[in-house]
């Protein structure tokens, strides 16, 4: 514990004291059974109202939890909702008979979140109100009864609310059958998947009988998905068709309904269904598809450079300008992006912010004395899901602020930016846009020096990523390199460093621990900056400095940061991994190392990133530790299996840009892991390798 503050380690180790802590626990086997509900309490049709705090639990993922007793007798079903405009809300529910438990991010309105079970077994059920990133504020956890509920998603949302299981789809009366030519409209007020609308017809399947169907459109990209028994979970095409076209053909595996479910990959508008008992031609030309001008032999809208991000008006200081994401906006980083222009002056001291009711707000700001775009998502200190950047113009000139989504489209949506110089100090105390201009405030770290330090709740936070940070000063020679650690037993360790010679460095993790070591090789002899921080929100504690030449052997326990069973990993959103498949196909063995090539053919992440899956057999008590490791690219590895309540992922940990998850297996069984990388267009040859730790 540190201070009022305390940290929840999301995956259990085998123990003795958990293995008792009681019936449910061992029901469920969710460390969310353990936690003190403190007289908090839901039922059916009710409606109540809370508050996460700074008090309330952090969950190694960067979670703020919080823990409700759910009242229901056996037969109930229900749905509930956990709603805020404070936070972007996380919902699970753990129970007998839901083992992990279920959980869910957006199934709500926007970014609310909604869960439906159907209550099976006598016993207590919890609901676990959550914020994504750690944010605080109110909140309301509303229990309604829903008939034909099942454990996970809710049956048939009303049109526009968001799906998360295609097979809960509702057809409205839309049907088809093989020989038919129909026609229909895709609208933004469909249901929605994933961000994405999506309109399902029904037909009847018969095992053995060959089917296939052809959606086409001129007026968007088409993606068609089929969903039905004996498919698990569903079918997926986006341009095997004529074009931007798509086509399914399969033989039904059963008899029985199934849903043919249109969606798009870009814009919405009319369509046509073809379907037969033929399958389709086997190469389909290539899609190039134009929002504005159909298809063209461009065929993206994926901007690599953010100055080609399109303007759509000016700011100035001190007003607050309106504007709405069209659809038809440049892509940067994944997200759809509108850019204002904004005229300052060197020395002009800036609070920037991006506002909106309708989705979590993203940021970037460049322009003249900007190396790389600064970039916020959730400012600490701006209420809920808001963007901020406060930045002393280190130029005159022209300044761009773009506007984003955090993720999807959201067309039609609406938001607000401004720039405010009067009074910008008082919206910004304490958050600086680069450590360069961080007070260190009289701290310094003298070479063959071990100093004790502390962070506190009072330092100042970093503009991009909102951590904690303290700064050093540090004299440094030309020509020689020099380790500097950073070790604490009270939080994940980070380290930044900037000056004359140096460049901007920054370290987090060093052979698989959470402390942290960076190398300085300076061409300039002066003094630099080098700054302490936390790599998860709202941690703080003591901590030591140490500089050396020739350092001793780094320290590799656990930390307050990570779960104890997992050092070298760090808890991962669930969405994150969601799109890719179980990985059968590829098995590695404990004790071996494999050889592999990630490509632009493989699977993705949700968030765009390559992935390939590959399958590990473990027994329980096995002490692991997973490396992968490749000079063509910037690995990142995650981790998944039924043990795990959410993936493990590790960016850096191995050394240098690879990457390490050290594991303690708490159960027999198969296990996933994904090979992946830190760009979306990374690729190349790498080694995933598997080690028993022997003691």
């Amino acid at each position: 514990m540190i201070g009022a503050r305390t940290l929840l380690c999301l995956t259990l180790a085998s123990s003795a004291s958990l293995a008792h802590a009681g019936e449910a626990a061992a029901q469920d086997r969710s460390i969310f059974s353990m936690l003190d509900t403190q007289a908090r309490s839901v039922a059916p049709s009710m409606s109540a109202d809370g508050e996460l705090a700074p008090a309330d639990v952090l969950s190694a993922g960067g979670r703020r939890v919080q823990v409700w007793a759910l009242t229901a007798a056996p037969g109930a079903e229900l749905q509930i909702d956990l709603r805020s405009a404070d936070f972007d809300s996380y919902l699970y529910v753990v129970g007998p008979g839901l083992g992990d438990g279920l959980r869910d991010d957006d199934g709500g309105d926007g970014l609310n979140s909604r869960l439906c079970l159907s209550i099976d077994q006598p016993g207590e059920y919890r609901v676990v109100a959550s914020s994504l990133n750690g944010e605080t504020g109110a909140f309301t956890l509303e229990v309604t009864d829903q008939p034909g509920a099942s454990n996970g998603a809710c049956p048939e949302a009303e049109a526009g609310e968001a799906l998360t299981d295609l097979s809960l789809l509702p057809t409205d009366g839309r049907t088809l059958s093989a020989g038919d030519d129909v026609s229909g409209a895709l609208l933004e007020t469909d249901h929605d998947f994933f961000g994405d609308p999506v309109q399902a017809w029904s037909v009847q399947g018969v095992e053995g009988q060959s089917f296939s169907v052809e959606l086409r459109s001129s007026d968007f990209d088409p993606l068609l998905y089929l969903v039905g028994p004996g498919l698990d979970p569903w079918l997926e095409n986006d341009d095997f068709g004529d074009g931007c076209d798509s086509r399914i053909t399969l033989t039904f595996p059963e008899t029985g309904a199934y849903s043919v479910v249109v969606s798009r990959y870009e814009n919405v508008g009319e369509f046509r269904l073809v379907t037969s008992e033929q399958a389709g031609a086997p190469e389909p030309p290539a899609c190039t598809f134009d929002l504005e001008e159909g298809f063209d032999e461009e065929g993206t809208l994926e901007a690599d450079d953010i100055a080609t991000v399109g303007d759509v008006g000016s700011l100035v200081y001190e007003q607050t300008a309106n504007g709405t994401m069209t659809g038809n906006e440049t892509m940067y980083e994944g997200r759809f992006s509108q850019a204002w222009n904004l005229f300052g002056s060197a020395g002009d001291r800036v609070a920037i912010e991006v506002r909106s009711g309708d989705f979590d707000s993203y940021m970037y700001v460049t322009g003249p004395g900007i190396s790389s775009p600064l970039w916020n998502d959730d400012a600490t200190g701006s209420s809920g899901l808001h963007s901020r950047i406060c930045i002393e113009l280190p130029e005159t000139g022209q300044y761009r602020v773009i506007a984003a989504p955090l993720s999807g489209e959201h067309v039609g949506s609406r938001y607000t930016v401004s720039a405010t110089a009067a009074g910008a100090d008082d919206i910004c105390p304490g958050y600086y846009s680069s450590i360069a201009t961080l007070p260190t405030e009289g701290r310094s770290l003298a070479m063959g020096s071990e100093t004790p330090g502390a962070l506190d709740a009072t330092a100042a936070l970093h503009m991009q990523d909102n951590r904690l940070i303290q700064a050093w000063d540090f004299d440094v020679q030309e020509g020689l390199t020099v380790f500097v650690d950073l070790v604490s037993s009270d939080f994940d360790a980070v380290l930044y460093a900037t000056g004359p010679g140096i460049g901007e460095l920054y370290a987090d993790d060093f052979g698989g621990g959470c402390n942290s070591r960076m190398e300085i090789n300076s061409t300039e002899t002066g003094t630099v900056k080098v700054v302490v921080a936390s790599y998860f929100l709202e941690q703080f504690g003591s901590f030591f400095l140490r500089a050396s030449t020739d350092p001793p052997p780094m320290e590799v326990s656990g930390c307050s940061g990570t779960d104890d069973a997992a050092g070298g990993g760090f808890s991962s959103d669930p969405a994150a991994v969601v799109t890719v498949s179980s990985g059968d196909s590829r098995r590695i063995e404990i004790g071996t190392e494999v050889q592999g090539e990630l490509s632009a053919s493989d699977e993705v992440l949700a968030s765009g990133e390559p992935a390939q899956p590959w399958t590990v057999e473990v027994q329980a008590g096995d002490e692991l530790v997973f490396e992968l490791i490749a000079d063509d690219f910037d690995p990142k590895l995650f981790l998944d299996g039924d043990a795990l309540l959410t993936p493990l992922m590790d960016d850096d940990s191995a050394g240098s840009l690879d990457s390490r998850i050290t594991y303690t297996a708490t159960e027999s069984g198969t296990m996933r892991l994904i090979v992946s990388a830190y760009a979306a267009g990374d690729a190349g040859s790498f080694r995933l390798r598997v080690i028993r730790v022997v003691r």
